[in-house]
C-alpha cells in the first residue's frame, strides 16, 4: 500500500498520470507580451494594461522585427498588469547590449513591484558579477541569482523561472542563450506586482538601460532548464506559436517522467541495507518522497545472507562507516548483482562498494566536508544537466577514487576537480556493469542539494534498467 501511495505522490507532482498526460494541457500559458513592433502597447490576457512614457519611445531593429531603443534613455510604466502567478511562473527577455561586460555601472531591464514597492522582481545587468542579476524580494527575505558571461552586441535571451513546487524545494532559475546559467538559488514567495517598469534609470542612478528590449513576456508556469532551451529555439517564432511548442515539451516530459514514475513505484522493488555503522535516523519516508524515490524495505547487514535478494531490483547502501559483512554475505551480495540486480552506494556505501569488490578502483582519503566542483560526464545518469557546467557536490570526508588503465567497466561520472596534471583523475561517482547487474557510487552526497538530488533519482532509474534498458 506505501508503494502505491508514493507513487501517486510522485505522479501529482510530476503534473500528469502516464494515461492523462496528453489530456491534462500544462499550465504554461502566457499572461503577457510586448513586442516593440513600432508600437510599446502590452498583449495581456484578462487585464487592461496602460502604459506610460510610449510617445517619447524610439525603435530599431530587433531580433525579430523591431525592438525598444533603450540605448540612451528611454522608460515605459505599465501598470494594471495580469496576476502573475508567484506560485510557479517565468519572464522571457531578449536584450541586445550596447555595452562590454567589465562595464562597471548597474543597467536596469525590467523592474517589477507592488502597490507599495515591499515586494518586486528586478533584473539587470550586474557590475560586480559582470553579468545579468534577478532578484526577487518581499517581507519575507528575498532570492537572487546571477549569471555568468556577457556579449556586446549580440542579442542574448534572458529567461527568469520560479517554482515552488519542485519536490526538491523551491527554486529560481536562471537561464542565458539556452543554458542554465549562476549558482542554484532557492525561491521565496512574494506577492504578486502589479507595475512594470521597462528600460528606466534607477531613481538615484546615471545610466540607461544602455540596450535594445524586445520579445518581453510573463507565463504562468515555470520551465525547466530544458524547456528554457525550447523557448530560446523558438525564439524567431510568434509569442502564440513559442508557447505551442514549449506546451508540447512539456507534455512530452510529464509522459515521460509518469512513465517511469509508473515502472519505479510500481513494477521495482527496492531494499535499504543498513548495519551497526550505518544509521538511518536521517532516511524516514518523507527523504525518500521528496527525492521521488519509493520507500524501500529495510535489510539489516547480519539478515543479509536469510533474505531473498532477488526480490529486489536494486539494493541501496547509505552513508556512515559502511558495512561489516561476512564472506558468506559479502558473496550474497556479489551474486545478487551478477545474477541482474542493483547496486546504489553513497559515501559509507561506496566505500563498502571497494571494499567487497563491487568496484574496483584505488581508494584516496579525502577528509573534506562541504560542497565540491564536480565535472559531469555524458551518461544515462547525468541525463537532465549541462555538462558544459560544473555541479556543486556535497561531500562528507568520503573517498576519492581512480580508475585505472584497463578498467574499461568502470565509467567516471562525476570528476572532482581537485588537483592538476601529473595527479591522476579523482572520480567521485563510478558507474560499472558487472555480470548481467548495474553499481553506481558516490563518493559525495547527491540527496543532500537540490542541485545532485536529480543524479540520485537517475542512478537508480539506471540501476533497475528503467534508464537505458536492456535490449531484448
Amino acid at each position: 500500500m506505501r508503494l502505491i501511495e508514493g507513487a501517486l505522490i510522485v505522479m501529482m507532482l510530476a503534473g500528469a498520470t502516464l494515461a492523462g498526460a496528453q489530456d491534462d494541457a500544462p499550465t504554461f500559458e502566457r499572461l503577457m507580451s510586448i513586442s516593440f513592433e513600432g508600437t510599446a502597447d502590452a498583449v495581456a490576457e484578462g487585464a487592461e494594461v496602460t502604459v506610460t512614457g510610449a510617445e517619447e519611445m524610439k525603435y530599431a531593429e530587433g531580433r525579430v522585427g523591431q525592438a525598444g531603443d533603450f540605448m540612451e534613455g528611454g522608460c515605459l510604466t505599465y501598470e494594471g498588469l495580469p496576476a502573475l502567478d508567484m506560485q510557479s511562473g517565468t519572464i522571457e527577455l531578449w536584450l541586445k547590449s550596447g555595452h562590454e561586460g567589465r562595464e562597471l555601472t548597474d543597467h536596469h531591464y525590467l523592474n517589477f513591484t507592488n502597490a507599495d514597492g515591499s515586494a518586486g522582481i528586478e533584473i539587470k545587468f550586474y557590475q560586480v558579477e559582470l553579468s545579468i542579476q534577478v532578484t526577487m524580494w518581499g517581507p519575507n527575505g528575498s532570492s537572487r541569482r546571477y549569471g555568468w558571461g556577457w556579449a556586446k552586441e549580440a542579442w542574448q535571451h534572458v529567461v527568469v523561472s520560479w517554482d515552488t513546487t519542485n519536490p526538491a524545494g523551491p527554486t529560481l532559475g536562471l537561464y542565458k542563450n539556452g543554458a542554465e546559467t549562476g549558482y542554484p538559488r532557492p525561491y521565496k514567495a512574494i506577492e504578486a506586482p502589479t507595475k512594470l517598469t521597462v528600460g528606466c534609470q534607477p531613481e538615484d542612478g546615471a545610466a540607461s538601460a544602455w540596450a535594445l528590449l524586445d520579445e518581453i513576456a510573463i507565463y504562468r508556469g515555470a520551465l525547466n532548464a530544458a524547456q528554457a532551451k525550447a523557448l530560446y529555439q523558438a525564439g524567431d517564432k510568434p509569442v502564440e506559436e513559442r508557447v505551442a511548442l514549449v506546451r508540447e515539451r512539456i507534455l512530452a516530459d510529464a509522459a515521460l517522467e509518469a512513465e517511469r514514475t509508473d515502472l519505479l513505484f510500481n513494477h521495482r522493488k527496492l531494499g535499504m541495507i543498513h548495519g551497526r555503522y550505518t544509521s538511518l535516523v536521517n532516511w524516514g519516508d518523507a527523504v525518500f518522497e521528496r527525492l521521488r524515490l519509493p520507500v524501500p524495505d529495510k535489510i539489516h547487514e547480519d539478515e543479509l545472507v536469510n533474505t531473498d535478494l532477488s526480490q529486489y531490483d536494486t539494493l541501496y547502501v547509505p552513508g556512515g562507516g559502511g558495512l561489516r559483512l561476512s564472506d558468506e554475505a559479502a558473496e550474497a551480495l556479489r551474486e545478487y548483482i551478477r545474477g541482474g540486480g542493483g547496486y546504489v552506494g553513497i559515501c559509507g556505501g561506496a566505500t563498502t562498494a571497494s571494499k567487497y569488490g563491487l568496484i574496483e578502483a584505488t581508494k584516496y582519503k579525502f577528509n573534506v566536508r562541504g560542497p565540491v566542483w564536480n565535472k559531469l560526464q555524458e551518461h544515462p545518469i547525468t541525463e537532465g544537466y549541462d555538462l558544459k557546467r560544473m555541479v556543486l557536490f556535497p561531500h562528507a570526508s568520503g573517498p576519492l577514487y581512480v580508475i585505472e588503465e584497463g578498467q574499461e567497466d568502470h565509467v567516471p561520472v562525476a570528476i572532482f576537480d581537485v588537483g592538476n596534471p601529473p595527479l591522476p583523475t579523482f572520480v567521485n561517482t563510478i558507474a560499472r556493469r558487472m555480470g548481467e547487474g548495474r553499481i553506481v557510487t558516490f563518493s559525495g552526497h547527491p540527496e543532500s542539494s537540490a542541485e545532485t538530488n536529480l543524479l540520485m533519482l537517475n542512478a537508480f532509474l539506471w540501476t533497475t534498467k528503467i534508464l537505458e534498458p536492456e535490449e531484448e
